[in-house]
């Protein structure tokens, strides 16, 4: 029947345009305007094993960073290319392409740069990292919040592993990571290892292309301090920067959006970690284990421990899906009933996170603001030095 209902309103656009409208995103709060570009790198290091030919790994990057305040800035759309992406946002939600038309039309709070700044100060770097089939741009709610308020956020499309990845030159790269092996439920409990080393792999190069000293073009003139790390993934990209934080010494934090821990290694979940992990998610997965293997590594870690869990949740009310459009809850993609008061939470909780173990903002602000959150379970372990 809800099939039938969402066939027949794919054949009335107008209509469904005024009953289930995209929104744009709430603006964010910071001192700072936002601004953006993107470009793609090679990585002739690596060989694409998606592709059957020998090819190096191609991943198309985007920063986010923060601009002098002005209020004539033109907002960028949400949505790049949305001749192409539209039709895979749409086949991978099993929806009508006419019933999401319209979220081409969704704007950000982003304006385009291709220049500096404009601002005399070095700001911490943050690296985020999509889930299986999500976009680089998926959580920009999320983003454009921590540039407003100083920092520099790097993301990539991870070509095949991504909805769908859009090179400068016009080629694309199509989801192929789930067709590896089938969909099923021993694939999602042990994903194979390569993929989350791709993945790992991806955020690596990245570091490595921003600390260079011969820097591109791309990266001139940004407002970055380099001796400033933190990751921050959703679902797969948890596991993801759990795992670069484990062998890479210089990420100094993590934050988790509804992590998916199956894929973690077992050494690391055996071991823990010893930076700070701030792992934010729904109060249980289907999976039951998921959340025990997230237990099991945290009480092995090291460093400052939290864990904040969101009743009435989804996996996908930890992107910016819910704030689009109140249709993402009637057909089951989302469940939280107040998205701007979850949007509010995961922002000023990333962000009290990053500014603790990145800005050395005092330990008590985030202490003070997860004591003051209603409505969630959340934990707090902080070793006591020796």
């Amino acid at each position: 029947m809800l099939l039938l209902l969402v066939m027949s309103l794919g054949n009335c656009t107008r209509v469904f345009q005024v009953l289930a409208p995209f929104s744009d995103l709430p603006a964010p709060t910071g001192p700072y305007s936002v601004a953006t570009r993107s470009t793609t790198w090679i990585d002739s290091s690596r060989d694409e094993t998606f592709t059957p030919k020998q090819d190096f790994r191609k991943i198309v990057v985007q920063v986010w960073f923060p601009i002098s305040k002005q209020e004539d800035l033109i907002s960028l759309p949400y949505i790049d290319a949305p001749e192409l992406r539209l039709p895979a946002i749409a086949k991978q939600l099993r929806l009508p392409l006419s019933l999401i038309k319209h979220f081409g039309e969704v704007k950000t709070n982003t304006s385009a740069s291709s220049d500096g700044s404009g601002i005399d100060q070095e700001f911490p770097l943050i690296l985020f990292s999509h889930g299986l089939s999500g976009m680089r741009f998926q959580n920009t709610a999320i983003i454009e919040e921590l540039a407003s308020y100083g920092y520099v956020i790097f993301a990539a499309d991870h070509s095949y592993g991504a909805n769908i990845t859009i090179f400068d030159d016009g080629e694309t790269a199509e989801y192929r990571a789930g067709k590896r092996r089938a969909l099923n439920e021993n694939f999602l409990n042990t994903i194979d290892l390569s993929q989350l080393g791709i993945l790992v792999g991806d955020l690596r190069f990245i570091m490595d292309m921003i600390v260079d000293e011969n820097q591109n073009h791309f990266l001139l003139n940004l407002p970055m301090d380099t001796s400033r790390i933190g990751v921050m993934g959703h679902s797969l990209g948890g596991a993801a920067v759990i795992n670069t934080m484990a062998v890479d010494a210089r990420v100094d934090a993590a934050m988790i959006l509804d992590g998916w821990y199956a894929p973690v290694p077992d050494s690391v979940v055996a071991t823990g970690l010893k930076q700070p992990i701030f792992h934010l998610g729904q109060k249980q997965w289907s999976d039951h284990d998921n959340y025990a293997r997230m237990d099991a590594m945290l009480s092995e870690s090291r460093g400052p421990v939290y864990k904040m869990l969101v009743p009435g949740t989804l996996h996908t009310d930890f992107t910016d899906m819910p704030l689009f459009t109140s249709f993402s809850l009637f057909i089951g993609y989302t469940m939280v009933q107040d998205p701007i008061r979850l949007n509010d939470l995961l922002r000023v909780n990333t962000a009290s996170f990053f500014n603790v173990y990145l800005k050395d903002h005092p330990s008590s602000e985030l202490l003070d603001q997860i004591l003051s959150e209603k409505d969630v379970t959340s934990y707090i372990f902080t070793p006591v030095s020796p």
